[in-house]
């Protein structure tokens, strides 16, 4: 049985998460601001296992959207 809390066991779901996320966005399933904060969300879980601090995951997450992403792609 894999070990849920292990950190393999959160790469792995991270992983698969992306790979869906990327799968539903190429075929244009998906909008652009549910892919990204799907994909922040899996990055979450993947910064926690691995012992990233939630602040030090926050502040990139944050510049992540306000800086680097285009503001336009969150618009509905």
């Amino acid at each position: 049985m894999t070990d849920k809390s292990s950190t393999d066991f959160a790469i792995e779901w991270s992983e698969d998460l992306c790979d869906a996320i990327m799968t539903q966005a190429e075929a244009d399933d998906l909008e652009p601001e549910v892919a990204v904060y799907a994909s922040l969300a899996a990055s979450v879980v993947l910064a926690r296992s691995v012992g990233m601090d939630d602040a030090a995951a926050k502040g990139l997450f944050e510049q992540i959207l306000t800086e680097d992403f285009p503001e336009e792609m969150l618009k509905g």
